[in-house]
């Protein structure tokens, strides 16, 4: 009984002490992310001592608004951008309409390259094609952009073949950009 009492309390010590243990040391680095400052020296000398100062600038990620005005007598169902034809940028998830006349903004955009997505399709989940789209455009400033249609004069078309808008944004920094559709 006794040889019997020790084998089972020892499985059970065994059996207690077989989990997985992890130890890690303390002294690993741990990963600190730091934005990059520059750090300017300047030296004033005056005849009796020496000044010294030291400038810390921080560097400034500048934000711009991009507003659109819509100048046609369409509903535009909805409107994005795109930064690097990668990430897209909108006021919301869903589908933001600017009615003829009307208004709408994107904010806080960082510095870099755009294309303008525009869509008057009228369904709830659109697709890529839906949307005409702007070459790319580069943004440092705030700009405003109205959408115009040009008046075009087709002379010849196959009877029933819809005619697409020849569709413009005319920019406040004087820019003229045609719209594609893809």
């Amino acid at each position: 009984m006794k040889k019997l009492i020790t084998i089972l309390s020892t499985i059970a010590v065994i059996s207690m002490f077989s989990g997985c243990l992890i130890v890690a040391p303390e002294d690993e680095p741990k990963i600190v992310i730091q934005k990059k400052t520059s750090e300017k020296v300047v030296e004033q000398k005056t005849e009796d001592t020496t000044t010294t100062t030291t400038v810390i600038t921080q560097p400034v990620t500048a934000k711009y608004n991009i507003t659109c005005k819509n100048g046609t007598s369409y509903t535009i169902s909805d409107w994005c951008v795109k930064k690097d034809n990668i990430v897209t940028y909108a006021n919301s998830g869903y589908n933001r309409s600017i009615r003829a006349g009307g208004e709408d903004m994107i904010m806080n955009l960082p510095e870099g390259y755009y294309k303008v997505y525009f869509s008057f399709e009228d369904e709830y989940q659109l697709n890529p094609s839906d949307y005409f789209n702007s070459e790319s455009i580069y943004l440092n400033r705030d700009v405003i952009y109205t959408l115009y249609e040009r008046q075009a004069t087709i002379s010849c078309r196959a009877a029933g073949t819809p005619v697409k808008p020849q569709l413009y944004l005319a920019g406040s920094d004087g820019s003229e950009i045609d719209l594609i559709c893809e």
